[in-house]
């Protein structure tokens, strides 16, 4: 588990601001999409709430509990997106919200036209490697503290809660590079739970897995992008378009993740966890592992210890 906060909060409402202590709720409204802001003062359950247009909904304070699609009921906490579809009812419980506690959340609701615009102009301009279309798959809804999403989202609550004369303009560019980086995600995330099926069929997932198998090893970038038939210029850009990270990022935080889990077995030091996982610098190692998951290897083990993470 993350132990920062990647969504940044906003000021809460008081007094005559309130409407209601159940998801009380301020709108900011701009030509493609209305921000809203949601924030609840006591404890409630099953509230209903339903968009005519697809939403990214992200967590800033408190804790939900969110019923979708006819799932068992999942903890939503800071940190954390879902988007949901048109006109799909969501059900969400406020175990903990207090006048002094409250939850807040903002759900950003995303005009139609819009989507498909940003569709039709990934389709058209970087058809996908494997010939398949872009498109959200509401199958993958819920994101969990990641640093490039929760930037943009940052950006975009910014932007529509501020009163620069662009902000429609401004908006509607961040928007576009959400949805981009949204799918992107959602290509990566499909290609890494799929690996060995679509191997054979797909370059990426042939490369991902050869670097999944090798990742103590060291891996040459002029040797993965062989293996996919591209030039080394082809290939960087090729995996940045599709997947929204570079080679080298992705091949970072496949150790990162790896070195965690060998953290995770109290026989294992900081520096067996570094080096078994590829890393040959315990100095860089700790430098990014404090970037993705804002606190140092050193911290994460002692709170490993001592019984407070998942």
């Amino acid at each position: 588990m993350n132990n920062k906060t990647l969504l940044s909060p906003l000021s809460l409402s008081h007094g005559k601001e309130l409407n209601t202590l159940i998801e009380n709720r301020k709108a900011y409204t701009m030509n493609h999409c209305e921000l809203n802001v949601f924030e609840t003062f006591q404890r409630s359950e099953l509230v209903p709430l339903t968009f005519s247009d697809l939403v990214i909904t992200s967590m800033l304070r408190g804790k939900k509990v969110m019923h979708l699609f006819d799932k068992p009921g999942f903890d939503y906490l800071p940190g954390e997106t879902v988007i949901v579809p048109p006109n799909i009812t969501m059900k969400i419980d406020f175990p903990e919200a207090t006048i002094n506690q409250p939850s807040q959340c903002t759900a950003l609701a995303i005009n139609h036209q819009e989507i498909a615009n940003t569709l039709d102009f990934l389709n058209e301009n970087y058809p996908r490697e494997d010939k398949r279309i872009w498109q959200l798959n509401y199958n993958q809804f819920h994101f969990f503290n990641n640093y490039e999403l929760a930037q943009l989202i940052n950006k975009l609550i910014r932007i529509s809660t501020g009163d620069a004369l662009t902000k429609d303009v401004l908006a509607n560019l961040t928007l576009k590079e959400l949805l981009i980086r949204i799918m992107q995600m959602q290509n990566l995330n499909e290609i890494s739970d799929n690996l060995h099926e679509l191997s054979s069929g797909s370059r990426f997932a042939y490369v991902l897995e050869y670097i999944r198998v090798h990742l103590s090893e060291k891996l040459n970038i002029d040797a993965l992008s062989q293996m996919a038939f591209m030039s080394k210029a082809s290939f960087f850009r090729a995996f940045k378009h599709e997947l929204g990270i570079s080679p080298v990022d992705y091949i970072i935080k496949e150790r990162l993740q790896l070195a965690k889990q060998l953290m995770n077995n109290p026989h294992n030091s900081i520096s067996e966890a570094c080096f078994k996982a590829g890393f040959n610098n315990l100095n860089y190692f700790s430098r990014a592992f404090k970037k993705i998951e804002g606190t140092t290897p050193s911290y994460y083990k002692a709170r490993l210890r001592g019984g407070h993470l998942n």
